[in-house]
């Protein structure tokens, strides 16, 4: 039906497959009657897409996940800087397993089974060498920084995603505004020409070409219902509703429409006269600002950052681990008619094997910080390109409208009239006022998809750079 990537233009209206299938009467088009460039509709206010957003913030599964993985990430800071538990310990000591004879004992002095047997209860505690524990600590902390910025894309990508979803249904609905404005036309087209076969001036090719015309609205009609519906379907799976849920009528708002293309053909030039220069005036910032706003702002460069803190921490806990902990422990011991006994005693590992255990511990913390800083950069130039192709995608669309303004659309509505004017004088025939009917109505599609194209990528612009990429003054 049309060859361009899809992009919204404004105007939504629910419209029944049977509507343009049913018999074109009473229509008050005419085969002269020249139609609008494209049906006008006043474009929704911003706000209209912005409370669809905050509705999917805070009702969008994914987000809720990403919100409970930093609770998550917060819980484990405390453990991770805390001293482990103290062990508490009970039982017997020096029990003989066979009978011996009974030593000698001083007169007057019960005789015991055996003076070594105790009764023994202690307590032993785990020391970590000064400076692990705050380490553990600082790794965790930066794990919660990595899962904010997680939280942070998350919601950045719903928005996006809303935008993206409602926006298809702003060009499904603009497409059938343009359908049922065809339908208006093809029906005056069938009842005249059908009026004047009736009276010798048309033939009957005439009348069946111009019904077969409007009956293949109907096959366009139904398309374009069902890609509504889809859309439709997953903007409400982003604002976890029902799939069917309602939406009223969909449009691209007022600053992407008028920052997309100019309202008239007057009000746009181009920076150069050579072939394929671009529309002057452009309403997005410098692609250097805009790159140097992703870069800031970017939660995915964010959550790299706070992963190369963590593993900074490690690489210095690593660096401690041939500091040894201290195991410290004090045991009671009871026996029976003789005197109880204590003890005390501290614990300290050797690292004799450094060089095959922590050594090589060291060497892989700071091999993994390596890639993390390499990882880093490689992102940062990636989010660059990305940036400068998005900025040349929405360029190309700006300049694909501008055309479509400046001489598609005006030359499709001439062929039109020209085509109207032939078969009027008798000099043409009616099949080719329907095909010039036809090519207009592809590319006032065209004009849709491309500024729906448009909005989509200033979606994803804003979505890469985090903040608002227009100029303030859009033209």
């Amino acid at each position: 039906m049309w060859s361009r990537s899809p992009r919204r233009a404004s105007g939504a209206i629910a419209i029944s497959v049977c509507t343009f299938l049913c018999p074109f009467v009473d229509a008050p088009a005419v085969p002269g009657q020249q139609a609008p460039m494209i049906a006008q509709r006043p474009a929704a206010p911003t706000d209209a897409v912005d409370s669809l957003i905050t509705l999917a913030l805070a009702a969008n599964p994914m987000v809720a996940a990403a919100g409970a993985r930093v609770d998550a990430a917060l819980a484990r800071v405390g453990p991770a800087g805390a001293r482990p538990d103290p062990v508490l310990s009970a039982g017997i000591q020096n029990l003989p397993l066979g009978s011996e004879a009974p030593m000698s004992v001083p007169a007057g002095t019960a005789p015991t089974n055996d003076p070594m047997t105790m009764r023994t209860i202690g307590v032993s505690q785990r020391i970590p060498f000064p400076g692990k524990l705050a380490l553990q600590e600082r790794a965790a902390q930066r794990q919660v920084d990595a899962a904010n910025a997680m939280l942070l894309t998350a919601r950045l990508d719903v928005a996006r995603q809303v935008r993206d979803a409602y926006y298809d249904v702003a060009f499904a609905d603009q497409s059938l505004i343009l359908v049922a404005r065809q339908r208006d036309v093809l029906a005056g087209i069938v009842r005249v020409t059908a009026a004047r076969y009736t009276t010798g001036a048309s033939a009957q090719r005439d009348v069946l070409a111009a019904r077969v015309r409007a009956a293949q609205l109907g096959d366009q009609a139904s398309e374009l219902i069902e890609r509504r519906r889809a859309a439709l379907a997953v903007l409400n799976g982003l604002l976890n509703q029902k799939s069917d849920a309602p939406l009223g009528p969909a449009s691209i708002p007022e600053r992407v429409a008028a920052a997309a293309v100019a309202d008239s053909a007057s009000a746009i030039h181009f920076a150069a006269q050579s072939l394929g220069a671009r529309v002057a005036n452009s309403p997005l910032l410098p692609l250097d600002s805009i790159q140097q706003l992703a870069v800031d702002n970017s939660p995915m460069l964010r959550e790299h950052e706070a992963r190369i803190a963590a593993q900074t921490a490690r690489v210095a806990l690593a660096e401690k681990a041939t500091r040894p902990d201290f195991d410290v422990s004090v045991q009671y011991g009871q026996r029976n008619g003789l005197t109880d006994m204590l003890t005390a005693q501290v614990s300290i590992p050797i690292p004799i094997q450094h060089l095959r255990n922590q050594d090589l511990d060291v060497a892989a913390a700071r091999d993994e910080l390596v890639a993390l800083h390499a990882e880093h950069q490689a992102q940062v130039n990636d989010l660059r390109a990305r940036t400068a192709a998005l900025v040349s995608d929405l360029e190309r669309d700006r300049t694909q409208l501008a055309i479509d303004v400046k001489a598609v659309l005006p030359q499709g509505q001439g062929m039109v009239s020209a085509a109207t004017a032939a078969y009027d004088a008798g000099r043409g025939d009616l099949v080719a006022v329907l095909d010039a009917r036809s090519t207009l109505l592809n590319y006032e599609f065209e004009y849709a998809k491309s500024l729906t194209d448009f909005a989509k990528k200033l979606a994803e612009l804003q979505e890469v750079a985090g903040s608002d990429v227009l100029q303030e003054a859009a033209p």
